[in-house]
């Protein structure tokens, strides 16, 4: 199987945000609608606009041969069902390794709780990742607890190395005006504690394709 899945967080598509966020990256993994935007802003969006506007939870994985997506699906919808809704800091803008994005303004153990029940609970249906896939995570330098984590749960960014963010540029240099812009478009979303209530599954259907949401799953608990 070549296509990956993920849980992700994402706002609900009706909000101003997930709107704003999915004509920012010029495109809306729900829909499907491509966004022209503005000609010289693609390059800074070119990376994340293939992932869609999202915090992970999961990342992306395999399907292990004996596993299947429906069985997955159902997974995720019966751990939303008893997920309990709840509210985290408000968002800020921040710059993370040289890209920007919206990251929470304090701690929240509860999004790291989900986090790692997301991580943990369902790995039983990721493939191992090869050789290849482990050379390409490594080659950014890991210490000894992301590599740790590669060889646990196939990517090394999680658990005590998570860091919730919703990514809106790649890792290129950011006009300071363009800071401004996103400051300022983002500051009516800054204002008030996120609602975490949902979780989203994601699809790769085919190696780099843009990723889709395929399903999303309300904390019913």
């Amino acid at each position: 199987m070549t296509a990956r899945y993920a849980l992700y967080w994402c706002p609900d598509p009706a909000s101003n945000l997930w709107r704003w966020a999915c004509r920012w990256l010029g495109r809306d993994p729900v829909s499907g609608v491509e966004y022209q935007g503005d000609p010289a802003l693609r390059p800074l969006v070119e990376a994340p606009r293939r992932y869609g506007f999202h915090a992970t939870l999961k990342p992306p994985f395999r399907m292990r041969e004996d596993k299947d997506p429906q069985s997955f699906m159902a997974a995720v919808e019966e751990f939303a069902r008893v997920r309990e809704p709840f509210s985290a800091p408000p968002l800020q803008l921040a710059e993370l390794d040289g890209f920007l994005a919206l990251v929470l303004s304090g701690p929240s153990p509860r999004m790291d709780r989900l986090a790692a029940d997301c991580v943990r609970g369902f790995d039983v249906y990721r493939a191992l990742p090869d050789e290849a896939e482990l050379a390409r995570r490594r080659a950014r330098g890991l210490d000894a607890i992301e590599e740790a984590n590669l060889r646990a749960w196939g990517y090394p960014y999680v658990l005590d190395r998570f860091r919730f963010h919703l990514t809106l540029t790649g890792q290129v240099p950011v006009d300071p005006g363009v800071r401004a812009r996103l400051e300022s478009d983002a500051a009516s979303f800054c204002q008030q504690p996120l609602r975490v209530d949902a979780v989203a599954v994601f699809e790769e259907p085919e190696p780099g394709a843009s990723f889709r949401a395929v399903a999303r799953f309300p904390f019913l608990g």
